[in-house]
């Protein structure tokens, strides 16, 4: 009899803890029943975080793609002038003059952004074979310096270069940044005379021919020099990210 009595105090608890288990199941099971569907906030927060991150991305390399394609059409553009500037010297025997002052034109202007424009209107010449170069784009002409011809000097550039313009407005030609292209003929290198220029921003900059650092002779010291400030739109005189003709 006590064997019995004990077979069953050991049956009841083994059928106790198999009904407390089968309770739990079936709790676990109906807590998943009634878990809400949709992403926890953890989940939804690393998603936003993810698409953040491919986005800063995709945005950095179309700027990058943008600044690469702007450097590479300057460089384009610069060439253009250069060989403009060559053509001007085969058939008039001298490279465009850095200032409108000089022979054979001797203009008084306001001395602004003058290396531009002397050269741009020099390479529009239709004298002796002229243009030597194409047609500049308008939305890539400027007046930022508003120097306008006299009535004087305008009959006068006419009859020099036989001056195709319809206005007396000295206009200059900008690289892709809004920036005037700066021009200067060797024999200004060392000159005396300002050059100055005004940016995009509207601030005056000065500037100088440009020496090499390991020669110590002023670069292409038998022609001239063109050079761009570069994407960061600052005048660092052909060098840091300046985009220049005698570079590579």
């Amino acid at each position: 009899m006590a064997a019995d009595r004990f077979f069953l105090r050991n049956f009841s608890a083994e059928c106790g803890e198999v009904a407390d288990s089968s309770v739990a199941g079936e709790a676990r099971i109906m807590s998943d029943r009634h878990r809400p569907e949709g992403f926890t906030l953890v989940e939804v927060l690393l998603v936003v975080t993810i698409i953040s991150i491919l986005a800063s991305l995709t945005i950095v390399s179309v700027q990058y793609g943008r600044k690469f394609a702007n450097v590479k059409a300057t460089q384009a553009e610069i060439q253009q002038l250069a060989q403009a500037a060559h053509s001007y010297k085969n058939n008039f025997g001298d490279f465009p003059p850095t200032f409108f002052s000089d022979p054979p034109l001797g203009l008084s202007t306001n001395g602004i952004d003058e290396g531009n424009e002397s050269l741009i209107a020099h390479a529009g010449t239709r004298r002796k074979g002229g243009p030597f170069h194409g047609d500049f784009s308008d939305n890539r002409l400027a007046n930022s310096d508003g120097d306008n011809l006299s009535p004087k000097d305008l009959a006068r550039i006419k009859q020099a270069l036989d001056w195709s313009r319809g206005n007396a407005a000295l206009l200059e030609y900008c690289d892709m940044w809004g920036n005037p292209f700066v021009y200067i003929h060797q024999r200004d290198y060392g000159s005396r005379k300002k050059l100055t220029y005004i940016d995009s921003k509207g601030q005056k900059i000065d500037v100088q021919a440009v020496k090499s650092d390991k020669t110590g002779t002023y670069q292409a010291p038998t022609s001239f020099q063109i050079w761009s400030f570069g994407p960061n739109g600052k005048n660092e005189n052909g060098a840091g990210d300046d985009i220049a003709s005698w570079r590579d």
